[in-house]
């Protein structure tokens, strides 16, 4: 939800809880004040009338077309002016009414007497109806005019921060140029927009610097590696013994996991720092049927029955290099990892890419396989960072990625749109298990 939109609810959530409130004190403050001001009216109009009697004059001088009745009584009550709220019916309008009455008690003339004044007033129930009208035009009025009075006021005051937010999304370290963030003049802006210059100025010296880094270390590893590549070919070329062939051949099986680890962690600071982008289709499938033509000698060599089921023209956005390097680190890891005479199943369609193969179960959790130097038991020659290398790409493509094990199989899936798991594993592992299994 937006900024602006979470404010203008927050404002009508208080008004709407606060508008009850008011108007419950608001009704019972006018009620008590109309009675009480019809209450003094009343006493008032009790105190002319034995003010009246005192003087001595016929009480049908006062009483007549007045609502006021004038009763001796043998004794004074305690208190001197009851106030008496009945609901009685009124003639002249034909309904119930709330009758007020004030009774008020004196002493005239060494007698008593009670002078009583009454009068409809105004029900409860006109003034709830009649605030209630009031109100809720008020509250219209109050939501429309916090709807608009938010949106106009975003629109100037919060500017500055979309145009900001605008800056950061477009904002690319590889590009090495200092963002321009818009002035402003709220406080919190400014705040925000020297964390953020200083932070992606940060950014852009760090990058620099392990890029060149990395470049640099990847270039100077390569040159003696070479040189002992050289080297050690030159030296199987001379009369040696087959203890010494032996102790030559661990080097170079040395040499050359070395330089695949460097050129795995290269590519992998390559893909964190994102620097395959593309905004154009490719079809996968085509990908797909390059490298498994490619891994057919391997396969044949371990013995190994490749089973395929690909869709034609699977179109996806993905650079063509990671792309050939997804469906490489796959099939090499299922190849790699099998047993002999096992089996190896590739499903492509246009939700994702599922590769699976038989081998020994795996040591440790198969979520973990997906980390740096991680290995399990199935090759001694596995330099762990095969399916680092997958992730780190299905992470830069947005594409869900995840690797179960059951009942001698091992599932790798990739989801292409990004949300998860393309079947449930118990129904991909029942249809592997017709597969006819190796002894």
């Amino acid at each position: 939800m937006k900024l602006v939109n979470k404010f203008t609810w927050s404002f009508v959530a208080i008004v709407l809880i606060l508008t009850p409130v008011t108007m419950t004190i608001s009704y019972r403050s006018i009620k008590r004040q109309l009675d009480k001001a019809e209450g003094i009216r009343l006493a008032e109009m009790n105190d002319n009338v034995a003010n009246k009697l005192r003087a001595g004059h016929a009480s049908q001088e006062y009483t007549q077309s007045h609502p006021i009745a004038i009763t001796k009584i043998t004794a004074l009550p305690e208190q001197k002016v009851q106030v008496i709220e009945t609901q009685e019916f009124n003639n002249a309008l034909n309904r119930k009414e709330c009758l007020l009455t004030v009774n008020s008690f004196y002493t005239i003339n060494g007698e008593y007497y009670k002078v009583s004044s009454y009068n409809f007033v105004t029900k409860s129930e006109q003034i709830f109806k009649g605030m209630m009208a009031a109100v809720i035009w008020k509250v219209v009025l109050l939501v429309f005019g916090v709807i608009i009075t938010a949106r106009i006021i975003s629109r100037y005051v919060l500017s500055p921060f979309r145009q900001t937010m605008v800056t950061i999304n477009n904002f690319r370290v590889k590009q090495k140029e200092k963002i321009k963030l818009p002035e402003t003049s709220t406080q919190e802006f400014k705040e925000l927009n020297r964390f953020l210059q200083k932070m992606t100025d940060k950014a852009i010296e760090d990058y620099a610097s392990v890029k060149e880094f990395s470049e640099n270390a990847s270039h100077e590893l390569q040159t003696p590696l070479a040189v002992i590549r050289s080297k050690i070919e030159l030296m199987a070329e001379t009369d040696i013994d087959a203890t010494q062939a032996a102790l030559i051949e661990d080097v170079q099986n040395a040499i050359e996991k070395l330089s695949s680890i460097n050129r795995s962690l290269t590519l992998l600071t390559k893909l964190e720092n994102q620097e395959f982008e593309t905004s154009s289709n490719i079809k996968f499938c085509t990908v797909t049927k390059q490298v498994i033509a490619s891994f057919e000698d391997w396969i044949q060599m371990k013995q190994l029955t490749l089973t395929r089921s690909l869709d034609k023209n699977v179109p996806l956005t993905i650079h063509p290099t990671l792309a050939e390097m997804l469906m490489t680190n796959l099939l090499s890891n299922a190849i790699r990892h099998n047993i002999p005479g096992g089996h190896i199943e590739v499903e492509l369609s246009a939700k994702g890419l599922v590769v699976s193969n038989t081998g020994l179960p795996p040591e440790i959790p198969t979520e973990e396989l997906f980390q740096r130097f991680k290995k399990s038991n199935q090759s001694a020659d596995s330099i762990g960072l095969g399916l680092a290398i997958v992730k780190q790409i299905c992470e830069v493509n947005r594409f869900a990625v995840n690797y179960e094990y059951s009942n001698g199989w091992h599932m790798i899936g990739v989801c292409f749109e990004g949300k998860g798991k393309m079947v449930s594993a118990a129904e991909r592992f029942a249809r592997l298990q017709q597969i006819s299994m190796p002894a």
